[in-house]
């Protein structure tokens, strides 16, 4: 009797076991399903906002992350990062309704940033917008010091994307930066370039002064127009092809320019190259057209090159 008992007790609590099993798989088996079923609905309502014409897009952000880096960067001046964002797919193709988005980043130590705005709308009228995002340093840094920068962007309007990009500044010994904004559609480049320079090098001899020595800026004021001009704080060279770009010759900086040099194209004569004279802890901005206006010249970019050849005399 005994015996018969310890088997009835034995097979009980097989039973509950098999009962206790039998509720973990259904409750596997039930989590799996909602998991799986969440994610064939957000790829159906993903493939469905897409077919209706979804499209949010950036010069230097993308899904799997856009890398950049700036070389010989002066580690002194703020440097800003503009980012371009447009709703097309190419000249036809365009979303019909406003897309807003969130925009968030994340700096090294050594650096404070700063957004123009924290969030934006791409217009269905203009299907563009952009923001700046400002890099400053907060401690002195010296040459090789590296500044890492994460932006992100999340769209908010109906299907939800989010585009990232990381920017790498590379503290060099050049003390002159430079950057093009552009973007596709847009018939015109800006090239920024700064001097961070607060010298200047006396390039002719003159006086007790020798070729190759420095002076201050209140040494510089206190020379004669003449002696001035002998003396630069820095000289930078620009070449380009104006097959693909040709410069606004209305700007001030290029009606300052010298050693200007020219090319023809079919008979009519084009200029490929110039050269202009950076003041001390300045900044000048010259402005390109495109010839194929579709393209995005913008620098730095995913590759580190450059449209216009920038060199330091």
């Amino acid at each position: 009797m005994h015996k018969r008992k310890s088997q009835v007790k034995l097979k009980k609590k097989y039973q509950k076991k098999q009962i206790m099993i039998v509720i973990i798989l259904l409750m596997c088996i039930v989590s799996f399903i909602i998991i799986f079923g969440r994610y064939i609905t957000s790829n159906i309502e993903n493939f469905f906002v897409r077919s209706k014409e979804f499209y949010f897009e950036s010069d230097k952000l993308s899904e799997n992350t856009s890398y950049f880096q700036v070389e010989n960067w002066s580690g002194v001046d703020s440097y800003t990062v503009t980012v371009n964002m447009n709703s097309r797919k190419n000249n036809i193709e365009v979303a019909t309704y406003d897309i807003a988005y969130d925009i968030s980043y994340t700096c090294s130590d050594n650096v404070i940033c700063s957004l123009s705005k924290t969030e934006g709308i791409i217009y269905a009228s203009t299907n563009t917008d952009f923001f700046n995002l400002v890099i400053t340093p907060n401690t002195a840094l010296n040459t090789g010091d590296k500044v890492v920068v994460d932006i992100e962007v999340k769209s908010k309007t109906n299907y939800e994307k989010t585009l990232k990009g990381r920017f790498t500044l590379i503290v060099g010994k050049e003390n002159l930066s430079y950057q093009i904004t552009d973007s596709r559609n847009n018939p015109y480049m800006e090239l920024s370039i700064t001097n961070t320079l607060s010298y200047y090098t006396v390039r002719q001899a003159f006086d007790n002064y020798e070729v190759g020595q420095r002076i201050n800026v209140d040494t510089y004021i206190s020379l004669s127009e003449e002696n001035k001009q002998k003396c630069k704080s820095s000289v930078v060279r620009l070449d380009f092809d104006p097959n693909i770009v040709r410069i606004d010759i209305t700007d001030e900086t290029y009606t300052n320019a010298t050693n200007i040099t020219t090319t023809t194209i079919d008979n009519k004569t084009y200029i490929n190259g110039l050269t202009i004279d950076l003041d001390v802890e300045t900044s000048d901005d010259l402005r390109f057209y495109k010839v194929d206006a579709s393209q995005d010249y913008t620098y730095p970019n995913t590759n580190n090159n450059s449209i216009i050849n920038v060199t330091v005399l």
